[in-house]
C-alpha cells in the first residue's frame, strides 16, 4: 500500500498539472459541464479509489498508476469534437497528438492507452473488460463511478438531451444504461466489500431519481 502510494504521488507530480491544465484548455470554449476538465479529475480520482482496492491482492506498479492517469484524463476530451457515443476515437486522436505534438516520450503500453480511451465507452460490456486490473477496466469502471451519484443525474441529463433523446424516453434509456454500468461494476469488484458498498450506495440514489421522473413523467 505504501509502495502504491509513492507511485500515485511520483505520478502526479509528473504528469497531473500538465495534462489537468491541457484538458482544461480544450473544453474553455465547449459548454459540456458534466464532461469537461473536472470531470476528468473525478475519473482519475474513481481510477485512484480502484487502484488502492486492487492493490490489496495485486500488486499495482509505476506504469499501471501512470498508464490509468493518461487515460482518466483524456477518455472524453473527444467531446469537443463531438458529443456522439464515438467520442472515443477522437478522444485517442488528441491524446496521441498531444504526446507527438510535445515530442513527449510514450509510455511502453502506450497503445493499451489509446486503446482504452478508444473503447471505453462500450457499455454493452462486450469487450474484454471482466478482468479488473486491465487500464481498460480500471477506466470504464471509474467513468462509470462518475454516473453514479447526484453528480450521475446531471451527467446522464446533460448528455442524452444534448443527443437529442426525448425527455420522456429519458428515464427508462437512463436506468437501462445505468444497470448496465452497476453489474459491470459489480462483476468486478463485488469482492471489494468497502469500495463495493460505498458506490451502490451512489448508484441507488441515482436510480432512484430517475424512477421518480419516469412516475412523474
Amino acid at each position: 500500500m505504501e509502495e502504491l502510494k509513492y507511485h500515485i504521488q511520483h505520478v502526479e507530480q509528473k504528469m497531473l498539472e500538465p495534462l489537468y491544465r491541457f484538458c482544461e484548455s480544450i473544453f474553455a470554449d465547449i459548454k459540456i459541464p458534466s464532461h469537461n476538465h473536472t470531470h476528468h479529475l473525478r475519473v482519475w480520482e474513481y481510477a485512484k479509489e480502484i487502484l488502492y482496492a486492487l492493490d490489496y491482492s495485486t500488486e499495482v506498479n509505476y506504469n499501471m498508476v501512470e498508464s490509468c492517469l493518461i487515460a482518466s484524463l483524456f477518455h472524453d476530451t473527444g467531446f469537443t469534437k463531438t458529443t456522439n457515443e464515438n467520442h472515443g476515437k477522437e478522444s485517442r486522436e488528441i491524446c496521441l497528438k498531444y504526446f507527438e505534438n510535445n515530442n513527449l516520450n510514450k509510455p511502453a503500453n502506450f497503445d493499451e492507452i489509446l486503446y482504452a480511451i478508444e473503447k471505453h465507452d462500450d457499455k454493452e460490456y462486450k469487450l474484454n473488460n471482466n478482468a479488473p486490473t486491465t487500464i481498460f477496466s480500471i477506466l470504464c469502471n471509474a467513468d462509470d463511478l462518475d454516473a453514479f451519484g447526484k453528480i450521475g443525474v446531471i451527467r446522464y441529463t446533460e448528455i442524452y438531451l444534448l443527443r437529442g433523446i426525448d425527455i420522456n424516453k429519458l428515464p427508462e434509456m437512463v436506468i437501462k444504461n445505468l444497470d448496465k454500468r452497476f453489474l459491470n461494476f459489480e462483476r468486478n469488484f463485488k469482492c471489494f466489500s468497502d469500495l463495493y458498498i460505498k458506490h451502490k450506495s451512489r448508484y441507488l440514489t441515482t436510480r432512484s431519481f430517475f424512477e421518480d421522473l419516469k412516475r412523474e413523467l
